[in-house]
């Protein structure tokens, strides 16, 4: 009876001491944190971060249409990029950020303030706007204000962007992958919203008024950049609990054995007032720590000498010697320390077991290598692996679709936002700055209704590569339609069209991501891919001065090429 009253007890005991009841930050150690409480907080504040910043793009391209409108044109005059020098800020912007990105990534992860990098990356952002205030006029063609707020936009979005990223993984674990989908269908929403605001703020001030409210719009996101911070668990529960586990385990070598009146204690480390010369060692590797020699074994010769400088002495020889200074490599036969391999079919001399590896050594002499240190050991080891990460990645297929549907999304945003307010007041030259903004807000929420069904798709998707396809084929087809039309309501249906694949390729992409960093690092993986985007979109950038058409039709191509590949890519067979 006794017996069996114990065994509920021995099953709540196994309970408890199951690994799931033990809170940690990777699934590998304990089970995944709660996802909820204050990690909604900190995805509401992502996603009002990225509702405003990423419409800076959108911001400068009707700042770019309200200029043009203030300057007279000739009828049926092409509009060109670099009729405005404004359009240096958000082409800069774009290079910097992706340029920056894992470098971002790097700090936020070593210093571990997330408070502190993401508000800095939000001063460093409206203070490029601010910059660019002073460059927005027709007249005004200054072209190093406009790079350096370019450069200053690009690394505070770069900073606290990849801050945000990381914090969110802080938060979730099983609910990850909707987290990062919600935070990238976030700047549809701004796209849906900010243009009405932009639109109405330019019917009533000028171009500089104008980008200096956005500014101070952005800047109030440090009411919700500000709860940003560290996770509980990882403050207080991982870290006490790892910090006693780490202070139960370590040796203190307490007294091995004494003959002393006075006990040695962690209190009393040493005790000094009753010393016996009978006490055979005391060792105490902490703070204080001495030794104490039996004087039978205190002798001429030290047991843990690093001068070896005399060990061929047979009086006092230590063979447990690293310091050759004294030896004679062009004779072994002095060695007493160390025997050689005999040779068994020859009667000969024994050959050394050590050669000399130099070309100046003597003949059959005896070379010692160097020992090699941790430094270096490390150092060898971290090139060997980055040189394995490298080579493994480009022969992966995955990484070059993420990339060329990194470089196809990147362009296509960019050219979405700045230069498709422009290309419509072009076409449609009667229309004011308030219709135009109106219109590509109704075309962006009209894409946002199907945006919003690839937060609830599958977390992996089996079908990325055919629904790639889909999608940059609507995209294909959206921004060559834009350069046939010149009704406003057509341009509309494709600009539809357009931000539907941009919004749902960049959800996708993540899915991609994932991936591909299965197997390969991810600073590699990332930095290359933003690398080669951004030599890219920077080679088309300087290269010509294109007509707005012109844009958008390098942007179908760039979607038809996109969609081709995935479509190859989805008859392969999984791995």
């Amino acid at each position: 009876m006794e017996e069996t009253r114990n065994r509920p007890e021995r099953r709540e005991r196994v309970e408890d001491l199951h690994l799931d009841r033990v809170v940690a930050s990777q699934p590998e150690i304990g089970p995944t944190p709660p996802d909820g409480g204050y990690g909604w907080l900190i995805l509401f504040a992502a996603v009002i971060y990225n509702v405003t910043a990423p419409t800076l793009l959108l911001l400068y391209g009707l700042v770019i249409l309200k200029s043009l409108r203030e300057e007279d044109h000739e009828e049926g005059e092409r509009l060109r990029i670099w009729d405005l020098d404004t359009a240096l800020v958000p082409v800069i912007f774009t290079v910097i950020r992706l340029l920056l990105e894992s470098w971002c990534r790097a700090v936020a992860k070593t210093f571990n303030m997330p408070r502190f990098t993401a508000l800095s990356g939000l001063c460093m952002t409206v203070a490029g706007v601010l910059l660019s205030s002073y460059a927005t006029s027709i007249y005004s063609n200054d072209h190093i204000v406009n790079i350096f707020a370019g450069i200053l936009i690009g690394i505070g979005c770069a900073l606290t962007g990849q801050q945000t990223d990381l914090i969110i993984t802080h938060y979730f674990r099983e609910k990850l992958t909707i987290a990062q989908r919600i935070i990238k269908v976030a700047p549809v929403i701004g796209n849906v919203l900010m243009p009405l605001l932009i639109g109405y703020l330019c019917t009533i001030y000028s171009s500089e008024i104008v980008v200096m409210i956005f500014g101070a719009i952005i800047m109030q996101n440090c009411v919700f950049l500000a709860s940003y911070t560290r996770p509980v668990y990882i403050e207080r529960v991982i870290r006490t609990t790892y910090n006693m586990i780490r202070d139960g385990a370590e040796d203190d070598d307490e007294v091995i054995f004494s003959n002393q009146t006075e006990t040695v204690t962690r209190t009393n480390p040493v005790a000094t007032q009753d010393e016996d010369a009978n006490d055979v060692v005391v060792f105490k590797s902490r703070e204080n720590a001495r030794e104490i020699m039996d004087p039978n074994v205190e002798s001429g010769q030290s047991r843990f000498s690093s001068d070896f400088s005399a060990m061929f002495d047979s009086s006092r020889s230590n063979r447990f010697s690293s310091d050759f200074g004294a030896l004679d490599v062009t004779s072994y036969s002095r060695i007493s320390g160390y025997q050689e391999l005999e040779s068994i079919d020859r009667e000969a001399q024994p050959q050394p077991l050590y050669r000399e590896t130099t070309v100046n050594a003597p003949s059959n002499g005896l070379v010692f290598a160097a020992e090699v240190t941790p430094g270096t050991a490390r150092r060898t080891a971290f090139l060997k692996k980055n040189l394995i990460t490298v080579v493994n990645m480009l022969k992966d297929l995955n990484f070059y679709l993420y990339t060329l549907l990194h470089l196809c999304t990147t362009y296509s945003v960019l050219v979405l936002s700045v230069v498709f307010p422009p290309l419509m007041w072009e076409q449609n030259p009667s229309l004011n700055v308030w219709t135009i903004s109106s219109l590509t807000s109704i075309a962006h929420a009209a894409a946002l209704i199907f945006v919003i069904l690839c937060v609830f798709l599958p977390e992996n998707i089996n079908e990325k590569a055919k629904l790639c396809t889909v999608f940059c084929v609507c995209g294909a087809i959206g921004f060559y339609g834009v350069t046939l039309s010149s009704n406003k309501n057509y341009l509309v249906v494709w600009c539809m069209f357009s931000s539907l694949a941009t919004a749902t390729c960049g959800v996708l992409q993540q899915s991609l991501y994932s991936s591909t960093l299965n197997e390969f690092s991810t600073t590699a993986t990332v930095t290359t891919a933003n690398t080669i985007v951004a030599i890219i979109i920077m080679i088309w950038a300087v290269c010509y001065s294109y007509a707005y058409r012109t844009c958008f039709f390098i942007a179908s191509l760039l979607q038809t090429v996109t969609a081709a590949v995935f479509l190859v890519a989805s008859f392969r067979r999984r791995r």
